[in-house]
């Protein structure tokens, strides 16, 4: 709803007034009359229900007026109700806006109950009026009191029947479910937020508040600590709580002037993190909002548990091997890696190799390729490595440094490398492609090429 609106729904009590007393059986209120008793009358009352939400009118004649969806008026007084789809508060604070740009006399003001009362005057008629605003299944209602100066008893009597007279059946929230592989949600059955985010798997928004759901290819603890360390970096964000061990952040961030809080929740699923986020503005989120936050992020889950590969799990199956295949272990860590460069990710070299030389499907894929270059890279630094592959598509070699000629070059962000070479063992036909998400090659064709042969199933 925009301010010009908000001046237009102002001026039609007016509009609504003066209509209504010219189609009156009794001449309208002029300027010399208003001050003038009427004859106390029997007022009777009729329900006005819409959406769920209902209060009481006067049965008075109609005064139709466009963009108003009911306005009766005596002559003297006019009740109207309307509805809009926005915040309650914020029609309030354009209300309060309008009139004070048109420099009206407000007599009494209520944030907390939404009301506003004000005197107003048009050609030499000084008119009060009192607006009251509610909130009922996403939508807001505006019930507004217009009377002529001179009676305000009257008025008093019509706003003590109808104000407490309003109430609102609520809706139960309409819930979807989104799925993907192991991991579900749900979500209001919201507007769609048309987003190009790749790592956008759902979007919906009410405009006061909004769910989001992206997909990462990294572990959680590592999207949990970037999330953490950008909110505490950035001037316009505050963080509010933060839980590693349940991976839950709550931040405040202010956007166009809005105040906001986000909450988000981190789900590790097919080998994947979820990010289930619900933002709300603060000044216009009901209880009810707050409600269905609730339900969404709780209902953020998997339907199994994923083991999340730690560097002391890692650790530990390390030394399991020791035992088992001493000499396969010592080959790796004498002959086959001769770097170290990982370590300070925390990227056991050793391991990584030793899951991929035994994973049949790995090695059907690196069958195609003899001599590969292994980029990873975040935003401050590099890491090269050469990578020798023989035709049974084993590691051979792994060290620092890149070949000229290399069969292929492989671009991977630190993020996804290190849930890659966390879950090598993992890595099968129905998990490359999200472990592949954010994977470049050099020639580009070769991801796709390699892609369609896994669809195919020629790696089988």
């Amino acid at each position: 709803m925009t301010q010009t609106k908000a001046c237009i729904f102002l001026a039609a009590a007016i509009v609504i007034l003066l209509i209504a007393g010219c189609n009156e059986e009794k001449p309208a209120v002029t300027s010399k009359q208003q001050t003038q008793p009427v004859k106390k009358e029997q007022i009777n009352y009729s329900m006005y229900q819409e959406n769920g939400f209902s209060v009481l009118y006067p049965q008075w004649p109609s005064s139709s007026q466009e963009g108003v969806e009911l306005s009766v008026s005596r002559g003297y007084c006019t009740v109207a109700v309307n509805s809009e789809k926005l915040p309650a508060k914020q029609w309030y604070e354009m209300l309060i806006g309008s009139i004070e740009k048109q420099a009206s006399n407000i007599i009494v003001s209520d944030e907390d109950s939404l009301m506003v009362k004000y005197t107003m005057l048009y050609q030499n008629i000084s008119l009060i009026s009192e607006n009251r605003f509610f909130s009922c299944n996403d939508q807001s209602i505006a019930v507004f009191v217009t009377c002529a100066e001179g009676f305000e008893d009257i008025m008093k009597n019509i706003s003590d029947t109808i104000y407490p007279s309003a109430h609102c059946q609520e809706k139960e929230t309409d819930f979807m479910v989104f799925n993907d592989g192991d991991f579900s949600v749900k979500y209001p059955d919201w507007e769609q937020i048309n987003d190009s985010n790749d790592q956008r798997l759902l979007g919906k928004t009410k405009g006061v508040c909004s769910v989001i759901v992206d997909k990462h290819n990294a572990l959680p603890k590592d999207i949990f600590n970037w999330l953490t360390q950008a909110i505490e970096g950035n001037k316009n964000q505050s963080l509010l709580s933060a839980d590693s061990n349940i991976y839950t952040i709550s931040y405040h961030l202010t956007y166009m002037e809005n105040s906001l809080t986000s909450d988000m929740k981190i789900v590790y699923c097919n080998y994947q993190s979820y990010l289930t986020q619900v933002i709300c503005m603060d000044d216009y989120a009901t209880k009810k909002d707050m409600e269905i936050r609730d339900s969404v992020l709780d209902s953020a889950g998997c339907a199994k548990e994923y083991e999340i590969p730690t560097p002391v799990k890692i650790e530990e199956e390390k030394k399991v091997v020791k035992e088992k295949e001493p000499e396969v272990i010592e080959e790796i860590e004498d002959d086959i890696v001769r770097t170290d460069a990982g370590e300070e990710f925390g990227i056991d070299a050793d391991m990584v190799v030793y899951f991929i030389n035994n994973n049949l499907f790995f090695t059907k894929v690196l069958s195609d390729f003899h001599k590969v270059n292994l980029v990873i890279e975040n935003s401050s630094r590099k890491l090269e490595f050469r990578v020798l592959i023989d035709s049974d598509g084993k590691i051979t070699l792994l060290e620092d440094g890149k070949y000229d000629d290399a069969d292929v070059t492989l671009i991977v962000p630190l993020r996804d490398a290190l849930n890659i070479f966390g879950n090598a063992q993992n890595i099968n036909p129905a998990t490359l492609l999200g472990f592949a998400v954010n994977v470049r090659t050099e020639p580009a064709d070769i991801k796709n090429e390699v892609i369609q042969k896994v669809l195919k199933g020629e790696y089988n």
